[in-house]
């Protein structure tokens, strides 16, 4: 029996040893470069069950998030990341006496500082956790232009100019695994936030009437188990140096 606590004792001391020794892939003085990029095109067309009205899609839209962070000790990084965004949706609908068109373009920049806790399995291979905070705003102009065959008068032409802000805090978690000692993947699977947004939007065509400008504010709490389906979000690249 005591041979037996012995040895339980001995291992126990050899692991919190392992544990205890540095990380060669993580620690004070290093620092890591990453980010996401997304791209989204898509073209679709349907026709209306009674095949007299058509629709048509377009979407275009490309966003970068680049990231820099800067160990402080060794399993804590402070860091920021950058968004800059573009898109671009149009939405037509035609049947035997009319056209329905809408464009709206926009404009997305985000700044988003953080802490990370690294939370190491292996030497190669962990979790993190990240609380975070985050500021976006957004820019457009929607155009909604509506004709009538041979009728003019029931002809409209709306512009608007959009403003929205966001602001959120919360917290990200996911898993990272080292390749090299200078390149690593990692991948967001949690997201819990709290957001709060004010959106403004101004109609500012010549035919615009006193009241048509709209203000909103919002906030919600958010959780989310696997995030956004797109590999600026599940599959992410860094650099350490």
């Amino acid at each position: 029996m005591r041979k037996i606590l012995l040895s339980v004792v001995g291992f126990a001391l050899i692991a919190i040893t392992a544990l205890a020794q540095e990380n060669p892939y993580l620690g004070v003085g290093r620092s890591f470069v990453g980010g996401g990029l997304s791209v989204n095109i898509s073209d679709n067309e349907n026709e209306g069950g009674n095949f007299t009205n058509q629709r048509t899609s377009r979407n275009n839209s490309f966003s970068l998030s680049p990231t820099y962070g800067k160990f402080f000790n060794d399993r804590w990084a402070y860091g920021v990341s950058f968004t800059v965004g573009f898109a671009n949706n149009e939405q037509t609908t035609s049947g035997n006496d009319f056209i329905d068109r809408s464009v709206q373009e926009s404009t997305t920049v985000g700044l988003t500082p953080f802490l990370r806790r690294f939370l190491p399995i292996t030497e190669r291979f962990g979790a993190y956790l990240q609380p975070q905070v985050s500021y976006q705003y957004n820019s457009g102009i929607i155009e909604q232009d509506f004709r009538v065959n041979n009728d003019p008068i029931n002809d409209q032409l709306r512009t608007f100019d959009t403003r929205n802000h966001l602001i959120s805090a919360g917290m990200q978690g996911g898993f990272y695994y080292f390749i090299t000692q200078r390149f690593s993947v990692e991948t967001n699977l949690l997201s819990l936030d709290f957001t709060y947004s004010s959106n403004n939007r101004e109609r500012t065509d010549a035919s615009a009437q006193p009241g048509e400008n709209t203000q909103l504010s919002s906030t919600a709490a958010r959780i989310n188990l696997v995030n956004q389906l797109s590999l600026d979000r599940i599959l992410i690249l860094n650099y350490y140096f």
